[in-house]
């Protein structure tokens, strides 16, 4: 299954959506890696095998590593999205600043 219709696609997406908010996944807890070793990578990795198994345990296919990778990031951007406070980017980057330095 090279490719999924929009429905198709946007059930994936909310189900990475709902994944990465009970496992409370973030990039945001540690300092970013080259070598792909940190937990969110390793919780990358988990949840396209889970997303596989049940994507080929509803549908009996699964998508391609393509598909996948990009709708577990399409969730990853939805949550930032939803979170910043576009009409007033000054305090979002306060409140960001804030989180950083402690």
């Amino acid at each position: 299954m090279n490719t999924l219709d929009q429905q198709d696609y946007l059930t994936l997406r909310r189900w990475f959506i709902k994944e990465i908010r009970s496992r409370n996944i973030s990039h945001e807890k540690e300092a970013f890696s080259y070598d792909a070793n940190t937990s969110y990578d390793y919780a990358y990795y988990r949840l396209q095998a889970d997303a596989k198994t049940e994507w080929i345990r509803r549908y009996g296919a699964a998508p391609s590593d393509e598909v996948l990778a990009r709708a577990f990031f399409d969730a990853e951007i939805d949550k930032f999205s939803r979170r910043r406070n576009w009409r007033n980017p000054l305090a979002w980057m306060r409140r960001r600043v804030v989180q950083l330095i402690g």
